[in-house]
């Protein structure tokens, strides 16, 4: 059995699986943040990744913390005050 491609056969990439419904909008960002092999901040609360024009960072008890969103910070503030 030959498992060589035909010249009409191509791998299916990230932007192709979106087009064809196979990943969400999410999901991509998701990969393409780790596939750039970026430093990827995470949320002090949740662990998602910060997106750096919506970061919060509030000093809590003289340690800076960084946060996706308002409500994580203030969660997570609650939790340890």
């Amino acid at each position: 059995m030959d498992n060589l491609k035909s010249e009409d056969e191509t791998d299916n990439t990230d932007e192709q699986m979106l087009d064809q419904g196979g990943i969400e909008s999410s999901e991509e960002g998701f990969m393409k943040g780790y596939s750039d092999e970026e430093e990827v901040e995470e949320c002090s609360e949740c662990g998602s990744a910060i997106e750096e024009d919506k970061k919060v960072v509030r000093e809590i008890d003289g340690e800076r913390y960084s946060f996706c969103s308002k409500t994580c910070a203030d969660d997570f503030e609650e939790s340890v005050g």
